[in-house]
């Protein structure tokens, strides 16, 4: 027996687990793979870090001050992209502090690191300064833990290969790049910002900050990138979809709304004809239209899921194990078993409407989410009628998306852990358990998944894009 006189302490039992220290997950429901591939019909190549036009100016600056620096004529091509790519890091590690340096000043202020990729790390480093230093060194400071996987590069390399401004993995500019890297203010020609061992002098760090930081875009920048939004003389069938839905949120978006309203305001927008002045190819408008149609059901399926599990682990938080019975009668709960089930049947409806307008983009969605699984649990969640047995099913589907059953990655252990003889779930761990910060009242609280369309509003502002 354990005995222990401590107010409040409280102890956490479980038994040992192997897979215990490989838990860790994003996507813990998995349905991360369906949502990417209808955001990818709707904005390809934007993603939901690209969100600051002025970023993918300096890279391209970054790429062309790379090649100058390093032609390569005699190196081998890997030891020719490591030196690009260890110049490409430098130059955004001095272009981060210059954004830094201006924000200092009282005329410009925080709009010069609005976005900043690795701000704290730059705040972190200018704030060592004694005033005595004249100079800085790049390679004086780490930007992030992975700058390449984290910073600038990782977040922004999508949409220079996509819109045709570089090739990543060669860190060579093509001919559209070369034209926003000229268009971006670069620094005076014996700055060598991409050179990290350069010691570069903090007042003209400053002065270059002052031109070239984060609040800054010039017309010419904005001409230029919506020529390589638009995909330029090598424009295919993406760059055509990607500009289409651009002018479509330059005529229906509008600051402050949900992601969710303006979706809607894009179907109604196609649907009643709003946006037949654009003359919009036709074959990308209804790619659009198909991938707008699949979202809503499929966003609510999320909803509802994410909810229950959330529902079971606050539970499971509250009490040393959760009672599904006594879960599954609470209003909240029989609201999201509701909602499961008419999601489930939306979204195969949903499909069928989808098909009849775009067959490709229908066929290459339900292709992700049967991939991820999903199409067999709403096919399984359409035919069970008591909630116990839903809620299982949800738990279900966190066990087999843990363990890698639909993407064949790393085996995961499961967060909570249901069993089916005395209807009860537990947590495998004390760190899964959910703080009442991250409840919900009720599954239409939870937040869809992120469709890119901050980034793009952005985009199009910055790119007069009409």
């Amino acid at each position: 027996m354990l005995i222990h006189a401590t107010p409040g302490l409280q102890l956490f039992w479980t038994a040992y687990d192997p897979l215990d220290l490989a838990s860790g997950s994003i996507d813990v429901l998995g349905f991360q793979a369906g949502y990417i591939a209808l955001a990818n019909k709707l904005l390809p190549g934007f993603t939901t870090v690209t969100t600051s036009p002025r970023y993918v100016s300096m890279l391209c600056a970054a790429v062309a001050a790379a090649e100058a620096a390093f032609p390569g004529s005699a190196d081998s091509a890997v030891r020719l992209r490591q030196a690009r790519m260890a110049a490409v890091k430098s130059y955004e590690r001095a272009w981060a502090l210059a954004c830094g340096l201006a924000a200092s000043e009282a005329a410009v202020g925080d709009k010069a690191v609005d976005g900043l990729r690795g701000v704290q790390y730059v705040r972190r480093r200018l704030g060592e300064l004694s005033g005595r230093e004249k100079a800085i060194r790049t390679s004086s400071f780490n930007l992030l833990a992975n700058q390449v996987r984290y910073g600038g590069i990782g977040a922004y390399s999508t949409l220079m290969e996509d819109c045709h401004l570089a090739t990543m993995r060669s860190v060579t500019p093509r001919p559209l790049g070369v034209q926003l890297a000229d268009s971006f203010t670069s620094p005076d020609d014996d700055l060598a910002v991409w050179d990290e061992d350069r010691p570069l002098p903090l007042d003209r760090l400053r002065d270059w900050g002052l031109k070239c930081h984060l609040g800054e875009f010039t017309r010419d920048e904005g001409r230029c990138l919506a020529t390589a939004l638009r995909g330029g003389e090598e424009g295919g069938w993406e760059d055509d979809v990607r500009w289409t839905a651009l002018r479509m949120l330059a005529k229906v978006g509008e600051d402050g709304i949900s992601e969710s309203l303006l979706l809607d305001r894009l179907l109604g927008a196609i649907r009643n004809g709003a946006t037949d002045r654009l003359k919009a190819p036709p074959p990308c408008v209804r790619q659009i239209e198909a991938a707008l149609v699949l979202i809503r059901p499929y966003e609510r399926l999320y909803q509802s899921v994410q909810f229950l599990f959330d529902a079971v682990r606050a539970a499971a938080t509250d009490e040393p194990e959760a009672r599904l019975d006594l879960l599954a009668a609470t209003s909240p709960c029989v609201s999201a078993l509701q909602a499961l089930r008419s999601a489930a049947g939306d979204l195969h409806t949903a499909a069928e409407d989808a098909a009849a307008i775009h067959p490709e983009t229908t066929n290459d969605c339900r292709a992700a989410f049967a991939t991820a699984g999903v199409v067999g649990f709403t096919e399984a969640a359409r035919g069970v009628p008591d909630g116990v047995d839903l809620l299982g099913l949800v738990l279900d589907r966190h066990r087999d998306v843990q363990q890698g059953k639909f993407d064949r990655g790393e085996r995961k252990a499961a967060w909570v852990r249901r069993d089916p003889a005395n209807g009860s779930a537990r947590l495998t761990a004390q760190r899964h358990q959910l703080p009442r910060s991250g409840r919900y009242d009720g599954w239409d609280q939870v937040p869809w998944h992120p469709y890119r369309t901050f980034g793009a509003q952005r985009f199009v502002k910055a790119c007069g894009i009409r």
